[in-house]
């Protein structure tokens, strides 16, 4: 067992396949930049790509080692803890908001649950998350279970926090990503509070909040503003990291 909690790589394939991309750009370039009888165009097109390709793979790599550590911090201290809550980490993977919830509680209890799907995310099992909270110190506090997030195996108004970190960009189908967020609502408890983290759909998220009841439902930037926006420059525009906050009426 790792002397420090490892939260995982995220998106490995896609993080692999750039770095192979990068490494065919430069090669390219240098390939082009030994036998050319051509213009210099073609072997700035190449370099320009593969650089390209580098930089999305490295600050995928910076975000799984250093960002989502920053993001989870931002997103558990955005709420209020007392010590008592019960929280729930939707998709809750190796166990970064799980495990960052149930350091903040005393009493209180953080349970995770995921399907763990292979390759979204190295190492991703619910061995490992509970590893993490064991080298954290909160093993007593953490519970993880199998489970669809479309249909949480929970009573209405079961949980005084639920939280989510790059869950909702993972369901293609709009109708299913509002039944995901109704069903983070059902279970939380009057006066709870929701917030998640995502890179698209978010202003989609606001919407369907605000329209089952969540009337204090926004989303702001999350992460340094380096972070945000190298993430808008480097993915034209398509990638904008927000957290979505809301609370549960209690009336």
């Amino acid at each position: 067992m790792a002397s420090q909690p490892d939260y995982g790589v995220d998106s490995p394939f896609i993080v692999a396949s750039l770095f192979i991309l990068s490494g065919i750009g430069i090669g390219a370039a240098l390939m082009w930049n030994l036998y050319r009888k051509a213009p210099l165009l073609g072997e700035i097109a190449f370099l320009a790509a593969g650089i390209y390709f580098f930089l999305g793979a490295a600050g995928m790599l910076i975000y799984s080692k250093v960002g989502k550590l920053h993001i989870r911090d931002e997103i558990l201290e955005s709420i209020i803890w007392r010590g008592n809550e019960t929280a729930l980490d939707v998709g809750c993977g190796r166990g970064l908001l799980l495990v960052g919830a149930a350091r903040r509680l005393t009493t209180g209890t953080a349970v995770g649950l995921d399907r763990w799907v292979a390759g979204s995310l190295i190492g991703n099992r619910p061995e490992a998350a509970l590893d993490n909270a064991s080298l954290e110190g909160v093993l007593d506090r953490v519970e993880v279970m199998r489970g669809d997030i479309r249909q949480l195996p929970f009573g209405g108004d079961s949980y005084d926090v639920v939280m989510s970190n790059f869950v909702v960009h993972e369901v293609n189908n709009r109708t299913e990503r509002e039944q995901i967020l109704r069903e983070m609502v059902r279970v939380l408890k009057p006066g709870g509070r929701l917030s998640l983290v995502d890179f698209i759909f978010t202003g989609e998220c606001v919407g369907v909040l605000q329209g089952i009841g969540i009337a204090d439902a926004r989303r702001a930037r999350v992460g340094s503003s380096f972070s945000f926006w190298f993430g808008v420059v480097i993915n034209f525009g398509l990638v904008q990291t927000y957290q979505v906050t809301g609370g549960k009426p209690s009336g």
